[in-house]
């Protein structure tokens, strides 16, 4: 599976992509809203990790618009 992991901790963010690579998973990081949203236009992913608090904006708003353009 492609995981794209939105989190602006970065140790957080490391431990969490480390452990699920070790599972075999293929990660991608983003510390911001808009380095998600680059991910997004460059990549296909299985599931998002959303962080709520970020230095952009609130992950739910990403959520929501993901979710009303039928992602």
């Amino acid at each position: 599976m492609r995981f794209l992991l939105v989190e602006d901790s970065p140790e957080l963010a490391r431990s969490v992509r480390d452990l699920l690579a070790l599972d075999g998973h293929g990660v991608d990081t983003a510390a911001s809203l808009s380095e998600a949203e680059d991910c997004l236009a460059a990549a296909a992913y299985d599931l998002i990790l959303l962080d709520i608090g970020l230095p952009d904006g609130d992950g739910r708003d990403l959520c929501r618009a993901l979710r009303s353009s039928g992602f």
